[in-house]
C-alpha cells in the first residue's frame, strides 16, 4: 500500500476521467473510492498506483495540448515519486 493525500487522488481521477481511453476511464472508477477522505493520506494499492502511472503515461502519448501533456507527466511523476519512496526503508526508532 501506498499512501497518497485523497486531494491529489481526486486530481487524479479527474485527469483520468477527461481521458481518451477506456483503461484511463475504468482506472478513474478505480480510484474513486479513495477520493471520498479529504485531507487525509489514503493507503492504495501498490498495482493500482502502478496502472495508474501507466495510464497517465498512456495518454500523454495521445494528447496534442502542451498544457495537457505537461499536466499528465506531472502527476505520473508524483506516482513514481511517491512509490520509490514507499519502498525506501524507514530508519529504526532509537530505543530508550
Amino acid at each position: 500500500m501506498v499512501k497518497i493525500p485523497a486531494d491529489r487522488l481526486a486530481r487524479l481521477f479527474l485527469s483520468l476521467r477527461r481521458a481518451r481511453s477506456a483503461d484511463a476511464h475504468a482506472l478513474a472508477a478505480e480510484l474513486r473510492p479513495f477520493t471520498e477522505r479529504p485531507g487525509q493520506r489514503v493507503p492504495v494499492p501498490r498495482a493500482t498506483v502502478l496502472r495508474t502511472e501507466q495510464a497517465l503515461r498512456g495518454e500523454m502519448e495521445l494528447t496534442a495540448e502542451q498544457d495537457r501533456h505537461d499536466e499528465l507527466a506531472e502527476a505520473a511523476e508524483y506516482l513514481v515519486r511517491t512509490v520509490t519512496a514507499a519502498r525506501r526503508p524507514q530508519p529504526a526508532e532509537p530505543r530508550g
